[in-house]
């Protein structure tokens, strides 16, 4: 009986410290998809202005942009706002002539 007992407790101060560690591992990769998914609309944006700059095709914009994406992702736009959402939160890049993504923000 006092075998299980203490095999009890050492569960239980494994779980202790496993638990927090899980759930920053979540944050960490909610955070790593937002910032990759940041990092595709930016290659986007450069390999449309690549692409107009070469074919003289003069200046480029939101739709180019999104056009230049491999794979979407979900992502969806309107205007000059892109929008994504990463683990089950909204976010907003905004595109900025000539070929500028700014930084993510979550949509409230």
């Amino acid at each position: 009986m006092i075998e299980l007992i203490i095999v009890i407790v050492i569960i239980g101060i494994l779980a202790a410290i496993a638990v927090p560690r899980y759930l920053d591992l979540r944050d960490q990769a909610r955070v790593a998809a937002r910032d990759g998914l940041t990092g595709n609309i930016r290659a986007a944006a450069s390999i449309a202005y690549a692409n107009a700059s070469v074919n003289n095709l003069g200046a480029i914009n939101a739709t180019s942009v999104y056009g230049s994406l491999a794979e979407t992702g979900g992502l969806t736009f309107a205007g000059t706002i892109f929008t994504g959402t990463v683990g089950g939160v909204a976010y907003t890049w905004t595109f900025n002539a000539p070929a500028g993504i700014g930084s993510p923000s979550p949509t409230t």
